[in-house]
């Protein structure tokens, strides 16, 4: 019940200890239609400062807000970021001809087909990426759990833009996307190059890039 748990946290500073361990989606999206308490709790610019850390840890050590912002809530609401409370999904579709056959009749049959890419994120530079058949009802728990399908890389994010680098072990691949506001909450991505390395001779290669976007899928139970 809010209620009585307005009553008991009536200083300001026990709302912000206790928010400030919720993913910032939460506190923006949800905590705010509790109650009227909530609301004015979850608007506290002090709080915002916390849930920016994670994203941004020397501006929030240094408490050097960037200035175009005015507030550690616009600066989160508008500086592109990645997502950690959940998997970046890329899905790719496309159409294949199979021959069904009997003892009698052969049949050319059209079946669709789908390839995705994954991406999850995390606070200190790691990055876990998985190309794989399974569609996300099958591999999202594979990536929380751990799986020989998920690889380990870094990211940096720049200006908009994520570098993402993996080993895929037959290949170092190089991933640049560009970030994109979806709903407020830079849940959307799209692959600007893919290049991979030849581990043994260094040789590089560039894939071609499609307009599929990577669409972020929150995950509410973490491990």
């Amino acid at each position: 019940n809010s209620d009585s748990i307005d009553s008991y946290l009536k200083d300001a500073e026990l709302f912000v200890e206790i928010f400030k361990y919720l993913p910032a989606f939460d506190v923006h999206k949800r905590v705010k239609i509790v109650s009227k308490t909530w609301f004015q709790r979850a608007k506290d610019d002090y709080l915002w400062m916390h849930l920016c850390e994670p994203y941004w840890p020397k501006i929030v050590l240094n408490r050097t807000l960037i200035r175009k912002y005015k507030s550690w809530t616009s600066m989160f609401l508008r500086k592109p970021h990645v997502n950690f409370d959940g998997i970046y999904v890329y899905e790719k579709a496309y159409w294949k001809t199979a021959i069904l056959t009997d003892k009698f009749t052969l049949e050319r049959k059209a079946v669709k087909c789908a390839y995705y890419r994954y991406l999850r994120f995390f606070p200190n530079g790691r990055v876990l990426y998985a190309l794989v058949n399974l569609e996300p009802r099958r591999m999202i728990s594979q990536i929380y759990s751990g799986s020989s399908k998920v690889h380990d890389g870094m990211y940096k994010v720049r200006k908009g833009i994520v570098l993402v680098r993996a080993h895929l072990g037959y290949m170092k691949m190089s991933m640049k996307l560009k970030i994109y506001n979806r709903k407020g909450g830079f849940g959307r991505m799209r692959i600007e190059s893919l290049e991979g390395t030849d581990p043994k001779n260094g040789e590089k290669t560039s894939f071609p890039v499609d307009n599929e976007p990577f669409l972020f899928q929150r995950v509410t139970v973490m491990k």
